[in-house]
């Protein structure tokens, strides 16, 4: 049953967990609209993982966010267990945790995560508000859940998202940020590398894709490539205008020309991670 706190009180924590960053919600915007507003092609993907006992609420909870564009439900659990192997599962970005759960609560869950997703709690009581306040949760809604109200949690997790939803020349396909090791321009087509994505090729440009990707560790190389630099092993000069970048991964080896090379080097200067650079192959 939803808490009894009347409108004062929703207000209250309504405010609370917003007053930092209110300005994210500019006053002509329809909250409403947010909610199935389409996005570009290549438009950040918020994963989301749905914790709660009662399978009515989760799949009230799942018709909304499935409702919303910019986001994918990874899963749905009804336990502390089944949460903790989904998380180890699908690395979500954000968890839309219940509060009270048989035999555990929420913040149970939070105690023992090595990396933690953003928090939205929503719960049917809102006498917890200040305990998760505690635990910098980003948002807590009650249930019933309303859609403007929901409209503003997802404004505020948009800096969350790791994931890029796109439409390639195979279909529409949902691709983790931190699993692309570079990117190509290919005429009209971008081509996508990554281990699980070798040759996928979306219509767009790299420069409009860059947009959408972190620096670092992203590096935009040239009007060519753009670059993961986490997932770099070493380089090697293979002639004096010419550098081979291997991957540690197993994607193909990347030939890079001087300008893209010197570039590289800046960057790798520049990266908390220490990139190992080979002698020049001998001839």
């Amino acid at each position: 049953m939803p808490a009894q706190g009347g409108r004062c009180t929703k207000k209250w924590i309504c405010y609370i967990f917003q007053q930092k960053d209110i300005n994210y919600l500019q006053k002509d915007t329809d909250k409403t609209d947010v909610i199935s507003r389409g996005r570009s092609r290549e438009s950040k993907l918020l994963r989301a993982l749905i914790i709660d006992d009662e399978a009515p609420a989760r799949r009230y909870l799942k018709r909304l966010l499935e409702a919303a564009s910019g986001v994918h439900v990874v899963g749905e659990a009804d336990s502390l267990e089944h949460a903790r192997r989904l998380i180890r599962e699908h690395g979500p970005d954000a968890l839309f945790l219940d509060i009270e759960l048989t035999n555990h609560t929420g913040f149970d869950l939070l105690e023992d995560l090595d990396a933690k997703p953003a928090v939205i709690f929503v719960t049917a009581h809102n006498d917890y508000a200040a305990r998760a306040f505690d635990v910098q949760a980003i948002d807590y809604l009650l249930k019933p859940v309303d859609p403007d109200r929901l409209a503003q949690t997802l404004l505020r997790l948009q800096p969350y998202a790791t994931g890029l939803n796109m439409r390639t020349k195979t279909g529409k396909r949902f691709i983790k940020i931190r699993d692309l090791t570079f990117v190509q321009a290919q005429g009209d087509y971008v081509r996508l590398c990554s281990t699980h994505h070798a040759n996928e090729l979306m219509h767009t440009t790299l420069k409009r894709l860059a947009a959408q990707l972190p620096s670092p560790p992203f590096c935009f190389l040239s009007r060519s490539f753009i670059i993961n630099l986490d997932h770099v092993s070493h380089v090697t000069d293979t002639s004096s205008h010419q550098t081979q970048v291997v991957f540690a991964n197993g994607v193909e080896p990347l030939a890079l020309g001087r300008a893209a090379t010197q570039r590289l080097r800046r960057a790798m200067a520049a990266s908390p991670v220490s990139l190992k650079m080979e002698p020049p192959i001998s001839a």
